[in-house]
């Protein structure tokens, strides 16, 4: 039997690539059939609410680095961070994507808790960024964190399509990230 994980995680890939499939389409794609996916989850709705469920354990688990101590932490330990949440939130991309735009995963309160809470979360972090100098201030933090899902969702979707090979995606991701969220250096000076 396939453990829980790894059903779900092929499951988000399928629904990621296809929102639409159905139970028989999943049991396919996943190599399994309609009658073992359904002993697991007697319906899509409840085999979509169990991918929101490890979508929000896993994206919990990525969010660490963002877990700084605001008032000790200095540019050096955010900039580590910030490399070290990218490149853990690049496989939760893929898998989990469609969570964020089901209409059965969003109108649960509890992912829709869950989400807020993560938000909450990396807006605090990319805020302290901002303070430190680190990301640009001229950005509203919500509009940096919504840019590097943006990213990683188009790098999950270029590995999936086939036009990007998956060992690149995290450079792609960084530099793209990055060049748009970092001050200019040297800083614009009055007249720009």
């Amino acid at each position: 039997m396939v453990p829980e994980e790894e059903l779900l995680d092929a499951t988000a890939r399928v629904l990621a690539g296809d929102h639409s499939a159905s139970m028989v389409q999943i049991a396919a794609r996943i190599g399994t059939s309609r009658a073992t996916l359904s002993r697991r989850y007697a319906t899509r709705e409840a085999l979509l609410k169990a991918v929101a469920v490890r979508a929000i354990h896993v994206v919990d688990g990525c969010l660490a680095p963002a877990d700084l101590p605001g008032a000790t932490a200095d540019a050096a330990a955010f900039d580590a961070a910030l490399e070290e949440l990218v490149v853990a939130l690049l496989p939760a991309a893929h898998l989990y994507g469609f969570t964020s735009r089901d209409a059965t995963v969003l109108a649960d309160p509890d992912f829709k808790a869950g989400l807020e809470r993560q938000d909450q979360r990396a807006l605090r972090f990319l805020a302290l960024g901002q303070r430190l100098g680190r990301l640009r201030a001229d950005l509203p933090p919500y509009w940096i964190w919504y840019s590097l899902w943006g990213l990683l969702d188009a790098a999950a979707e270029g590995v999936r399509d086939g036009h990007l090979a998956p060992r690149r995606i995290g450079h792609l991701v960084r530099t793209s990230f990055l060049g748009g969220a970092r001050p200019p250096w040297p800083p614009p000076g009055p007249e720009a």
